[in-house]
C-alpha cells in the first residue's frame, strides 16, 4: 500500500498537545484501535507499537492519537514529527509507532480519531480509545506541594486537587493525584479536611489538619488552615442521568435540572466531556446542554461530568461543589 502524506495539510502535521498524526490513502469504515489493549502497562517515554483495524468500504486519510488523564478534558502536551506506518495482516491493519509523552504517570486515555472520506466532499471522524497504564522508568526522588505552607482556604464545601507533584530522578515532575498514580492520601482530621483516594479534598470545617500523600516509599505532608466565615454552608449535588443511548446525527441534550442545594441556593452548573472523542456543547454552564452525536461505525462512549456550585445570587459564587455526576452516552450506529 502506498503511503500518502502529500494530501494532509501542513498544519495537521504539527498539532499542539496531542500525539503523532498518520497518514495515509488507505481505506476503512470502523476505526479500531487493537494495539495497544485496554489495561496495558507501558513505560512513560517509551516508544510503543499502535495498530488500527479497518474495512474496505471507505478512505481513511490519517490517524491522530492523543494523550490525555485520565478524568481530565485537557492533552499532555506532546508533540512530534508524522509517523509512517505499513499494512499488516493483509488489508486489515495498519500499524506504527508513537511514544508515550515523558511526563506521563497513572491511568491515561490514548484516543485515536481518523479521518474517514467516501468521495471529494464527504466526510466524517471516527474514534477509538484505550486506557493505559503509564509507569516511570525513573525512581521518585521527593514529593513537593506547589502551594505556600500552610494550604490557606476560606470556602467551605469547595473540592480542590491536592497540588502535590513528584521529583523523579530523570529530573521531570509528575502529578501524584489521579487514578493509577500509586499514591495515598490521608487527611489528619475529616471535620475540617476530606481527601478521595484520587488525591481531591473537600473542605469541611474551621481549623487545621495535614494531608499525608505516600507514594512509591516517599512521604509529604502538607499542613492545612481553613479560616471559612460562612460556617453553615452544605456542599449542593449535581443530579443528572446516568446513561443515555443515541444515533449518530441525534441531537443530545445533558439534563440536570434535578441538580438540587440543601440550603436552597441557586446553582452554577459545569458541564465537561471526559471520554471519547470530543464534541461541542452548546451551553457548558447552564443546566441543560446538549450536542450533536458523531458518527460512528461501531458501538462508542462519550462520558460527561456534572459538577454544580452554589451561589448566593445571581453573579456571587458562595463555593461549595459537588461531586461530579457522571453521565454515559453512547452512540450507536
Amino acid at each position: 500500500m502506498q503511503i500518502d502524506c502529500s494530501e494532509v495539510p501542513s498544519a495537521a502535521r504539527w498539532l499542539p498537545a496531542i500525539g503523532l498524526v498518520f497518514c495515509a490513502a488507505a481505506s476503512a469504515q470502523a476505526l479500531s484501535l487493537t494495539a495497544p489493549r485496554d489495561g496495558a502497562h507501558v513505560r512513560s517515554g517509551a516508544e510503543i507499537r499502535v495498530s488500527v483495524g479497518r474495512d474496505d468500504a471507505a478512505n481513511l486519510r490519517h490517524v491522530r492519537y492523543f494523550w490525555l488523564r485520565l478524568g481530565e478534558e485537557s492533552v499532555a502536551a506532546h508533540q512530534a514529527d508524522p509517523a509512517e506506518f505499513h499494512p499488516v495482516n493483509g488489508e486489515g491493519q495498519l500499524e506504527g509507532t508513537v511514544t508515550v509523552p515523558r511526563e506521563a504517570i497513572g491511568d491515561m486515555r490514548l484516543l485515536a480519531v481518523g479521518d474517514v472520506v467516501r468521495g471529494r466532499l464527504a466526510g466524517h471522524q471516527d474514534f477509538d480509545e484505550v486506557v493505559i497504564h503509564v509507569e516511570p522508568q525513573a525512581r521518585l526522588s521527593t514529593i513537593e506541594f506547589a502551594v505556600d505552607k500552610p494550604w490557606r482556604l476560606d470556602t467551605l464545601g469547595k473540592r480542590l486537587s491536592v497540588p502535590v507533584f513528584g521529583q523523579f530522578e530523570d529530573g521531570l515532575a509528575r502529578p501524584l493525584q489521579g487514578q493509577g498514580t500509586g499514591s495515598t492520601f490521608h487527611s489528619s482530621d475529616e471535620r475540617i479536611v476530606r481527601v478521595t483516594p484520587q488525591g481531591e479534598i473537600q473542605v469541611a470545617g474551621n481549623g487545621k489538619a495535614a494531608i499525608t500523600v505516600l507514594s512509591r516509599g516517599q512521604e509529604g505532608r502538607l499542613a492545612v488552615v481553613v479560616e471559612a466565615e460562612d460556617t453553615a454552608n452544605r456542599p449542593p449535588e449535581a443530579v443528572a442521568p446516568t446513561s443515555l443511548i443515541a444515533k449518530p446525527g441525534a441531537v443530545v441534550t445533558l439534563n440536570g435540572l434535578k441538580s438540587r442545594d440543601p440550603d436552597g441556593d441557586p446553582l452554577l452548573f459545569r458541564w465537561k466531556q471526559v471520554r471519547g472523542n470530543k464534541v461541542d456543547l452548546t451551553a457548558p454552564n447552564e443546566a441543560t446542554t446538549s450536542f450533536v452525536a458523531p458518527h460512528v461505525a461501531e458501538r462508542r462512549l462519550l462520558q460527561f461530568h456534572l459538577v454544580v456550585t452554589d451561589l448566593y445570587g445571581p453573579d456571587t459564587v458562595k463555593g461549595a461543589d459537588s461531586e461530579p455526576a457522571v453521565v454515559d452516552v453512547w452512540i450507536t450506529p
